[in-house]
């Protein structure tokens, strides 16, 4: 019995070690190969100007040519490279082929061993961030900010704010936990424009990327530092919450006003500029439709910035009139893919140009005493959008009336 036994525990082995062994040559043959030992791949950059990788091989191993593969995001592009005394470089020009600011670059190498076998490095990742000037960093939970000029104590006061923020935003609009953020403070306006050179957005004390969850903001260590704080960072957190609230695509279905007035709206510190921006403009008749703020905003400063003062004031009548509720729901039905005008019809019950009517009465019988009935503003409102129309009908009749007066009077 002992010695069957003993045989039978042999053969269990012995077809055990083989089975490993056969799965261990199936998975070497499914596995690509890696690169063999002691090529070297590194990378280099200097922000917004150049990229330069190299592959680095032992003496006498190189093959004639390798192939670097750059992945940004989910695309991936590949530069064929010679291989010259045992180095393969290549160089991307950063002004022409830019890198997504502050997000993650991954790359590897392909090339022939002297085997003829096809090699291929490890993929290697790295933070493209703005190296052109020395960062210092605070985290505070889900929140990471970087600085470069100010004490810590003004630092620690940014990112109460933030985090404050954040707090109030998630509760008003019932969004789920933000994902992280990190926050970059630049030392002055003329850094950030010099970073945000390739983006069309020069001119702007900030800009949000919050589908890699970044913030770009330039406040120097004023001491108006705080009042820009409290006005500039939660309007870029908005724009994060929003992206985590509605996902890539529902994000890029929202309108333009939507955004920038609800981001507008958080702002703890009013831009002053904007009261002053929208008034002269209401007063002028040259307020910008809001069918035309659905899309991206007028690049010029100046209507860049009645644009920010409209979409601030229409979302804070929409939700004066209508509550957060529905103001939440609007957000619900651009998610699910809605047109600007359908989203507000659907969700408010009327459409975007009487939406819009409401608003510029809403905002007349803010400057104006009690005693003016709403009514009289409503009508005045109607008349004065019909005027060109009225205009251009009396226009028409004028022909006809002399026509009808030469008829009366002509002696039958």
């Amino acid at each position: 019995m002992g010695l069957a036994t003993g045989v039978r525990h042999n053969h269990t082995g012995g077809r055990t070690l083989a089975l490993l062994g056969l799965l261990v040559l199936f998975a070497i043959t499914l596995s690509p190969a890696h690169a063999q030992a002691g090529v070297v791949a590194e990378h280099t950059y200097t922000y917004s100007q150049t990229a330069t990788f190299t592959l680095t091989f032992p003496p006498e191993t190189a093959p004639d040519t390798a192939t670097l593969y750059v992945k940004v995001g989910t695309h991936t592009q590949d530069y064929p490279a010679p291989v010259i005394e045992d180095v393969a470089q290549q160089e991307r020009n950063l002004s022409e082929e830019p890198f997504p600011p502050f997000t993650t670059i991954s790359y590897w190498w392909d090339y022939q061993d002297v085997q003829g076998e096809t090699r291929t490095t490890e993929k290697q990742q790295f933070l493209y961030e703005d190296n052109r000037l020395a960062w210092q960093t605070l985290r505070d939970g889900a929140i990471t900010l970087h600085w470069v000029t100010g004490d810590k104590v003004l630092m620690n006061n940014a990112l109460n704010i933030a985090q404050s923020a954040i707090d109030e935003i998630q509760e008003t609009l019932k969004a789920q936990v933000l994902d992280s953020v990190t926050i970059y403070i630049y030392p002055s306006l003329p850094d950030l424009q010099s970073a945000l050179q390739l983006t069309g957005y020069e001119w702007v004390g900030g800009q949000a990327y919050p589908e890699i969850g970044v913030v770009l903001l330039a406040i120097s260590p004023s001491s108006e530092a705080i009042l820009k704080m409290k006005r500039n960072i939660p309007h870029e957190l908005t724009h994060k919450i929003l992206y985590d609230l509605t996902g890539p695509q529902g994000y890029a279905a929202l309108p333009v006003w939507l955004v920038e007035g609800l981001a507008s709206v958080f702002e703890r510190s009013p831009d002053p500029t904007y009261a002053l921006a929208l008034q002269r403009a209401a007063q002028d008749g040259k307020l910008i439709p809001m069918e035309t703020l659905c899309h991206p905003f007028p690049a010029e400063t100046d209507r860049a910035l009645l644009a920010y003062a409209q979409s601030q004031s229409f979302v804070r009548y929409l939700q004066q009139t209508y509550g957060w509720s529905q103001i939440r729901a609007l957000i619900n039905a651009y998610k699910d893919g809605l047109e600007c005008s359908t989203g507000v019809k659907q969700t408010l019950g009327a459409d975007l140009t009487t939406l819009e009517r409401n608003w510029r009465v809403w905002m007349e019988q803010q400057n104006q005493d009690s005693a003016v009935s709403a009514t009289w503003t409503y009508v005045a409102t109607i008349v004065r959008d019909l005027a060109p129309w009225l205009i251009l009908m009396g226009l028409l009749c004028v022909p006809a009336c002399f026509l009808w007066v030469g008829t009366a009077l002509r002696p039958h």
